[in-house]
């Protein structure tokens, strides 16, 4: 190696090897603040973050002042149904905004944003409700789901550019994983990781990267320890310029430990200029993208390989991909609906959305807000308006029942064995039931469902899919779910099989269900539903939207979302011991509108940033690929 390389070389393997979990998505001797992906990984995993908002004591404070009801202009039994429920929780009228919809179940996503999201946020400007209102209650007659957009010429021209980046890069990504564990003495590299199960695009890469990660670490463990013999030398060059191709300057350099901590050998002028662009720029990726990339495509994609290596490319264009790709775009109309005060250049439409209600999430105070939706709809107008009077009457008299949970006997293998997890969670639920309330218990653990359920109170269970068992009877104020796929993907059609149009068809009072494939994490995990039911302390769609993971996807809530059901004879002692989160309604929400406006303004400065920097460096130093000395 020259001097200089030498030099670089010895300052990078001098330098101890991050630890993984302080890391972005890359392993050792990183540069752990980079995340050209941040927005889709956002997607992959499970909540926004690893803490809690957790509060002693918890009283929600929903009120109906808090709440605005959606009708359908065009529908007499939807103004019906949406004044026969302010008339009855006491909401004011002026709460009631009627929009002329189209009278189907589905809408397409041009007419949702520019006959609901358009009029709905000018209608609660102009009544100066943006900053009180909290929960949307859809009606009888409002549409149910929202279809996936269709792409224009110029969309489908950056969709196959984005998926002509990814094949490119996955085979130079097999070409260096060959030459890895050739470094690291493998007998060859594994075979790619199956993707038979996986939906999106980035979580296709990111297997394949995480299994060219564990090559790298073997690699750079034997480079370390050959000492300074001339293949020892040898090596270390190559091992460099391989981490250097595959994961860029972000990569080869490692994470900044303070000015108190300097590294035992200086930095070399070109590591130090390369850390100051990566520091400048770092805030100015994250997000990329949200939308698909613009005109300065080639510029951006240009820089990613630079800083961030083939790897970078393949994340920021599988994420295009996953952008771009409309077989999972669908909603639930309510779901959308959440995202009322979002545009969908800030969210990704594609896919569903980590929401920041849910009770583990941390949520970032510059946000716009998530509302609360729950949906008042039934087979008919008459059991919809049900729907409100037993809630009311059990709120009156008591929720008196059975509670039923109907699991398979499934042991979970691992914390990623969803249909472990889920199943277990249906015991876990069984005992809280019998220490928070004097509830009788009824748990199944068979494979079969059960044959009888009589004077149901709660019912939580699985798995028959679509094909509705009339073996319950609900006590008025009943709540229950049933855990499979595309259970509310009708709610009028009488020939509809599925657990929710036959369900109110027969007198629950509230329930959930999807549209489409959902995918189990979306279900509430049954030991947190009914551990903030049976609280007391939060009205039925708080306690949902505590519990579920996602918005912008195919779940629906049914019932009236101030429901608050008493608790059996409750056990206080044992309740006061439940770690309770804060409230939704309890939560800061600003002014929407300044929030929203705000947002698009911040992303388009980054992007117009990075743009600005990256074009400047090129301009002023053409012959080179990369920023000069400081």
């Amino acid at each position: 190696m020259t001097g200089p390389a030498r030099s670089l070389a010895s300052f990078l393997l001098s330098q101890r090897p991050c630890h993984i979990a302080q890391l972005s998505f890359t392993p050792g001797l990183l540069y752990s603040a980079c995340v050209i992906g941040l927005a889709l990984r956002f997607l992959l995993t499970i909540t926004l973050g690893f803490m809690s908002v957790w509060a002693p004591l918890a009283h929600a404070t929903l009120e109906p002042q808090h709440v605005v009801i959606l009708a359908n202009a065009a529908s007499a039994d939807s103004l019906a149904v949406a004044r026969h429920y302010a008339a009855r929780r006491n909401i004011p009228e002026d709460h009631i905004i009627a929009l002329a919809l189209p009278l189907r179940e589905s809408l397409s996503r041009r007419d949702y944003e520019e006959l609901v999201v358009a009029p709905l946020r000018r209608s609660l400007e102009e009544r100066r409700l943006a900053s009180s209102i909290r929960v949307i209650v859809t009606t009888y007659g409002i549409p149910l789901r929202v279809n996936a957009p269709e792409l224009s010429d110029e969309e489908r021209r950056l969709l196959a550019d984005a998926q002509s980046r990814v094949k490119a890069s996955k085979a130079r990504l097999e070409q260096l994983h060959s030459e890895l564990a050739k470094l690291a003495a493998l007998d060859s590299p594994p075979p790619p990781p199956s993707t038979g199960q996986v939906v999106l695009e980035a979580a296709k890469a990111a297997l394949l990267l995480s299994q060219i990660d564990n090559s790298w670490r073997t690699a750079l463990e034997r480079v370390r320890h050959q000492g300074g013999t001339e293949a020892g030398q040898k090596a270390i060059a190559e091992f460099l310029q391989l981490t250097q191709q595959y994961g860029g300057w972000a990569m080869l350099l490692p994470r900044r430990l303070g000015p108190q901590q300097p590294p035992p050998i200086p930095e070399p002028p070109q590591a130090s200029a390369w850390r100051t662009l990566l520091e400048r720029t770092i805030p100015l990726w994250t997000g990329l993208p949200h939308r698909p990339l613009p005109a300065d495509r080639q510029l951006i994609y240009r820089w990613a390989e630079r800083l961030f290596g083939v790897r970078g490319v393949l994340e920021l264009a599988s994420a295009e991909v996953d952008l771009l790709t409309a077989g999972h775009a669908d909603a639930s109309f309510d779901s959308e609906l959440s995202l009322l005060w979002w545009d969908p250049g800030l969210y990704s439409v594609a896919w569903r959305w980590n929401s920041p209600l849910f009770e583990d999430a941390v949520p970032r105070p510059d946000d716009p807000p998530i509302l609360m939706v729950s949906r008042l709809d039934a087979p008919t107008v008459e059991l919809t308006k049900g729907l409100v009077d037993k809630a009311l009457d059990a709120e009156r008299f008591g929720l008196r029942g059975t509670v039923y949970f109907d699991a398979r006997g499934l042991q979970p293998d691992g914390p990623t064995d969803t249909y472990g997890v889920y199943d277990h969670s249906l015991r876990e639920a069984a005992t809280l039931v019998k220490d928070l309330s004097a509830y009788h218990v009824v748990l199944d653990q068979a494979e079969p469902t059960m044959a009888s359920m009589p004077n149901v109170a709660l019912y939580i269970g699985w798995y028959r899919l679509r094909s509705y068992e009339d073996v319950f009877s609900f006590n008025p104020g009943a709540i229950g779910y049933h855990m499979a796929s595309a259970e509310a993907v009708t709610i009028h059609d009488p020939n509809e099989r599925g657990w929710c149009k036959n369900a109110l068809g027969r007198g629950i009072t509230a329930t959930l269900g999807s549209v489409g494939e959902p995918y189990l994490d979306a279900f509430p995990e049954p030991a947190r539903f009914t551990r903030l039911l049976l609280s007391g302390k939060y009205p039925l769609v708080e306690v949902y939207y505590l519990t579920s993971r996602y918005v912008s996807w195919r779940m629906v809530l049914f019932g009236d979302p101030l429901y608050k059901p008493p608790v059996d004879q409750p056990r206080p002692s044992a309740a006061r011991s439940l770690r309770l989160p804060v409230a939704p309604s309890e939560r800061p929400m600003g002014h929407p509108p300044t929030l929203l406006e705000q947002s698009r303004r911040a992303y388009l400065q980054r992007l117009e940033t990075l743009v600005s920097i990256l074009q400047r460096i090129e301009t002023e130093r053409p012959e080179t690929e990369g920023p000069g000395s400081p």
